[in-house]
């Protein structure tokens, strides 16, 4: 079965907003055993539309589309295709009660530009939507089954999961059990992953898709058989495999995020962390943070950002910060000692460093940063120099490898160099 995606948006088209929907949507077909054909986009107008919808429907035996269900003058998906398929668009006294009743728990009364949403192209099919306004809609014209959904994320999602891929999984020819894992790795480049697992003879029928998050590489292992306990013997088998090739590089086998996975360690030695940030600006707290149930292991964070804090909250020596300033080693090791003296944590990680754009010295070059982990083992210290592709991208590899740090200090692993 041939499936592709549009997306409809000038926001898209014009690179003000990146598309999130077709994304997620040729990851949930890959877990059916289902391939996305086309992957498009298209701007706010008639003409675009009709281009991409006549390439589809030429190529393709199902089609879903993202965007301009709204309520504005612009938002024109579902009168662009009612025309194109030569469909009347009929009122819709159910969905407009769906409608005027989300509101009304809102206690807002609802705008008529609303009543928009209700016009259906005759014949349609209605999708529920229980996240927005907007319904969703299946059609069907040439031969082909058309599905348009809300362009909104969170609303794509969930009628994605609900419905679309129920359906799409019924349309299917296809009578397999598809299996799949995913292992989530970092501090090793996708060549050299790539490298090691061609020492593997897997067997023939396993998929391996290399999936780069940066700054993490997740590794999805899946099989797709008649016989479904044979498809997760495959799976399994290759899973052990291949982090027997990677070892220590695998933070999870379960695609769990880094911060989750340190928060289990945590909590199962039953530890508490402290934080100590200066140039991520509290960005490993909020990622920790991120899981609920994180207060079982996460005591607070500190964001020491001027140096008169990093003085009196971490008790920094103010002359050796004069002496070595603030992005160095020494600095780095007092701020994991005072964060962890001043909280009683059972672990303290620090991080000072040049995010850049600006700040940078020939000695001390932007992407340099110095992180310090306490533990009442004794003190770890290391110089990391991360290639400065910007600010963000500083800051998101020092908060990733901080918590990698953290993960392999718990477990007892060899500990990361400078070069990553």
């Amino acid at each position: 079965m041939k499936i592709s995606f549009l997306a409809i948006g000038d926001e898209l088209t014009g690179g003000r907003v990146q598309d999130a929907n077709g994304k997620y949507l040729a990851d949930k077909l890959s877990l059916f055993g289902l391939d996305m054909k086309f992957m498009m986009m298209a701007g706010d107008n008639e003409e675009d539309m009709v281009q991409a919808f006549d390439f589809l429907a030429q190529t393709s035996d199902a089609i879903v589309i993202s965007g301009g269900l709204g309520p504005t003058p612009d938002d024109l998906t579902i009168e662009v295709f009612a025309r194109y398929s030569g469909r009347e668009l009929v009122f819709d006294a159910a969905t407009m009660e769906r409608i005027k009743a989300r509101f009304s728990m809102r206690g807002i009364e609802m705008p008529q530009t609303n009543r928009k949403q209700a016009m259906i192209p005759a014949g349609a099919r209605i999708i529920d939507n229980p996240a927005g306004t907007a319904p969703g809609i299946e059609a069907e014209f040439k031969g082909r089954r058309w599905f348009f959904l809300p362009g909104v994320p969170r609303e794509f999602r969930k009628m994605t999961n609900d419905a679309i891929m129920p359906r799409l999984s019924e349309l299917s020819s296809q009578q397999k059990a598809v299996v799949s894992k995913t292992l989530r790795i970092y501090g090793i480049p996708e060549s050299a992953i790539a490298e090691r697992l061609q020492k593997i003879n897997f067997d023939p029928v396993l998929k391996i898709a290399y999936l780069p998050e940066f700054p993490e590489i997740s590794l999805r292992l899946s099989a797709g058989l008649p016989d479904k306990s044979r498809a997760e013997q495959i799976v399994s088998q290759a899973a052990e495999l291949a982090k027997a090739q990677l070892s220590e590089y695998v933070f999870s086998d379960d695609d769990e995020p880094l911060e989750l996975v340190v928060g289990k360690l945590l909590r199962a030695n039953k530890m508490t962390l402290v934080t100590a940030e200066s140039c991520t600006g509290g960005l490993v707290a909020k990622r920790i943070t991120d899981i609920a149930g994180s207060s079982d292991y996460f005591l607070g964070g500190f964001i020491a950002y001027a140096n008169q804090l990093k003085i009196k909250e971490l008790e920094v020596n103010e002359q050796m910060l004069a002496q070595k300033s603030a992005v160095s080693e020494e600095v780095a090791v007092a701020m994991a000692k005072g964060a962890r003296k001043r909280t009683g944590a059972d672990l303290a990680i620090s991080i000072t460093g040049i995010a850049g754009p600006t700040g940078g010295t020939p000695e001390k070059p932007v992407g340099t940063v110095y992180m310090a982990v306490e533990d009442g083992k004794g003190v770890w210290k290391q110089k990391f120099q991360f290639v400065p592709w910007g600010r963000e991208v500083v800051r998101s590899l020092t908060a990733e490898t901080a918590l990698e740090i953290i993960r392999r200090r718990i477990l007892g692993l060899r500990m990361p160099g400078e070069k990553w």
